[in-house]
């Protein structure tokens, strides 16, 4: 860990280094940088006509398996994100895909849609249109000088606890662990859990609360182009991180209440931020949630979203109109602050000296707190030994003391750590981007899975072909002070028999999608001999599990009863192998008291040999077996085995195998004489 950390910021390291050096050279173009938007390779405006949320997810899992990624989701008719290049022809006209768009398209086009979808597409347009400035302004020669923009206001103490989970871990730990239960399966995230780690999708709900003048003057209105230029802002910060870290495969679901903002009878900007909870309650309760106090309105919203998009998070970003405001801050000098682990993030139009154009910065930071990151400016106060997040990972980064680390950090605050893309190895772990051991599948989701196998009550058995009931269950990666969770769902369950080809087994429920699953496997109908039956689980992220001997099955054998030996066929088939080497196992019924005491097999049909027992003795009542063959010539050649138990009884019936033997290539080797040539 500590060479990953080394490394870590020696990268840092050398990006601010790039990054100091291009400003004062005069290179600095704009403050919508390319890699802080959407990345232009492969990417794609995606218009679907969907009905609703199922069906917007069909497409996307469409997409998907056309090697698509789509970052950024508008419920229920847009989505942008990467689909590589050709692959248009075998989407369009499929899930209710409409049409892919890689350059500007005029949002009247979707107008049918609604206001949603046309401000969606002007984010895709304005994305398009600033990277396409910076390029072109990277050729002028720009300004040296810093200016208070580029810098940045400090924030002022802007992490809070959420009022409604504040006390020590362990008290904190058990309310969460109780929410977490009374909601689904224990692993998954409950109630409170709506952003412990930042990987998966992400549900943002964005609410502009609107003053209608009835207890406080109003003295400011959204108007709709401010609202837009919100809705880009916001997306633009959501996609900073997600091009920062590709393996947390983010993906954010947008939830419109800014084309229609609820309204309020305070103004928000002219009053103190702790007012919080007068409109705050104003506005969540038009917009349907009436529990008490406040933060539980915001909760039950949040997890509304998640539950409606299907996410593994959410959380809600308010935004105070301050157009009309002298400094773009609340009263008591608070413009933008967040609660660590959520539920919501509050922010003014102008964010202080930041401004309107600077809000994906405020945003970004802010999103940080909301998955736990700590601040790590001076007058934070946030010592290095501080812990945070799932990982319960130290301020290490902090400006606070002597930390560690001294690395430029999206969590100090400022534009510049935004303009360069720099997250630190400390708010990196505090958000959950650790892979400790270097699988590149980042901690929190690199989980174990749990199986289990009911063994065939009867066996041996007559039946031909048996019915096995199993349950799957995704392990959370331990946190170290927090209850365990995982974001990831069973996708797959396989069987097979005695190591061959993999067969799907079918979901208790008729989908595998939870991280607790039943499924069941029935075999064909099987011949007389042994079974070993084994079991492969495979989870969202791509790990998996097998259960190897689940059960040992053995169908009796009208000539040999509960004798039988079973041979695994050999792969690969056919082979260059001309000596090899098979295993098996073989069975007698333990009611008789018998054993089995000696495996032999034969070659095309010529004299029988033994074969070794696996442990190294034939005295059980299922031993394995191995034996490696003489030197074969090519050709098709057949193998069989017979088991012979402690009460002499031979096995008649005998488990076989064909395997192919090909030629090896000839390698030839051309040596050319070596001319000497002397004076």
């Amino acid at each position: 860990m500590g060479k990953k950390r080394q490394q870590s910021s020696k990268r840092n390291l050398i990006g601010l280094a790039l990054t100091v050096v291009a400003l004062f050279a005069g290179d600095f173009v704009s403050l919508k940088p390319v890699s802080a938007q959407v990345s232009l390779t492969d990417q794609a405006l995606i218009i679907l006509d969907a009905a609703d949320e199922t069906a917007m997810q069909q497409a996307l899992e469409r997409i998907e398996s056309e090697g698509g990624r789509i970052v950024h989701v508008f419920p229920t008719h847009v989505l942008i994100g990467s689909l590589p290049q050709g692959h248009e022809a075998a989407l369009l006209g499929q899930t209710g895909i409409l049409s892919i768009h890689r350059d500007s398209l005029d949002s009247s086009t979707v107008a049918a849609y609604g206001q949603t979808a046309q401000q969606a597409v002007e984010v895709w347009n304005t994305t398009l249109r600033q990277a396409q400035d910076s390029a072109s302004a990277s050729q002028q020669p720009q300004q040296a000088a810093l200016s208070v923009q580029w810098v940045g206001e400090e924030l002022v103490n802007d992490a809070f606890s959420p009022l409604d989970l504040i006390g020590p871990p362990d008290l904190i730990g058990d309310v969460l662990a109780t929410a977490q239960g009374s909601i689904g399966a224990a692993s998954a995230p409950g109630y409170y859990q709506t952003s412990e780690f930042m990987i998966g999708r992400v549900a943002v709900g964005i609410i502009l609360p609107e003053s209608d003048g009835s207890i406080d003057p109003s003295t400011e209105d959204w108007t709709s182009q401010e609202q837009q230029n919100v809705f880009s802002e916001i997306v633009a910060a959501m996609n900073w991180w997600a091009v920062r870290e590709p393996r947390a495969k983010l993906t954010f679901y947008y939830d419109d209440h800014f084309n229609s903002p609820p309204s309020t009878g305070y103004e928000p900007i002219n009053r103190p931020h702790s007012d919080q909870m007068l409109w705050i309650d104003q506005v969540m309760g038009e917009l349907g949630y009436s529990s008490s106090p406040y933060f539980t309105r915001v909760r039950d919203y949040n997890n509304a979203l998640r539950n409606q998009y299907q996410t593994d998070w959410a959380f809600t970003i308010f935004v105070v109109d301050s157009s009309n405001d002298g400094d773009n801050k609340f009263s008591d000098s608070y413009f933008a602050y967040a609660y660590l682990g959520g539920p919501f993030m509050v922010m003014t139009y102008g964010n202080g000296s930041y401004g309107p154009s600077n809000m994906d910065v405020v945003t970004a930071h802010e999103m940080g707190h909301i998955f736990h990151a700590l601040d790590q400016y001076y007058s934070a106060c946030q010592p290095c030994t501080y812990r945070s997040g799932y990982l319960y990972v130290e301020n290490q980064n902090s400006q606070y003391g002597g930390c560690i680390s001294n690395e430029a950090s999206i969590m100090r605050g400022q534009v510049w750590p935004y303009q360069s893309g720099a997250v630190d190895y400390y708010a990196r772990g505090q958000v959950g981007w650790w892979d400790s051991d270097g699988d590149d599948v980042l901690d929190p989701v690199d989980t174990t899975l749990q199986i289990t196998l009911e063994p065939q009550a009867e066996n041996p058995t007559s039946e031909g072909a048996v019915t096995y009931f199993g349950s799957v269950e995704d392990i959370p990666y331990p946190s170290p002070a927090w209850p365990d969770v995982t974001i990831n769902t069973i996708v797959s369950v396989d069987y097979r028999l005695n190591g061959g080809e993999w067969q799907e087994a079918a979901p208790g429920d008729g989908v595998f999608d939870s991280a607790s699953e039943s499924y069941t496997c029935t075999t064909e109908s099987l011949p007389p001999g042994v079974y070993v039956v084994d079991v492969r689980a495979i989870n969202s992220v791509g790990g998996s599990q097998v259960l190897a001997e689940g059960d040992i099955l053995a169908i009796l054998d009208p000539e040999d009863g509960a004798l039988n030996s079973a041979l695994y066929p050999y792969s690969p088939d056919p082979t260059t192998d001309d000596t090899p080497s098979y295993t098996g196992l073989a069975t007698t019924d333990p009611t008789n008291g018998a054993t089995v005491v000696q495996v032999e097999y034969r070659l095309d049909g010529g004299q029988w040999q033994g074969a070794t027992a696996s442990d190294g003795a034939f005295d059980e009542t299922s031993e394995g077996f191995v034996f490696t063959s003489e030197l074969l010539a090519p050709g098709l050649h057949t193998f069989e085995v017979r088991a012979v138990d402690s009460n002499g009884k031979e096995e008649t019936s005998y488990s076989a195998d064909t395997l192919s033997v090909v030629e090896r290539p000839r390698v030839y080797i051309v040596t050319l004489p070596v001319i000497m040539i002397t004076d």
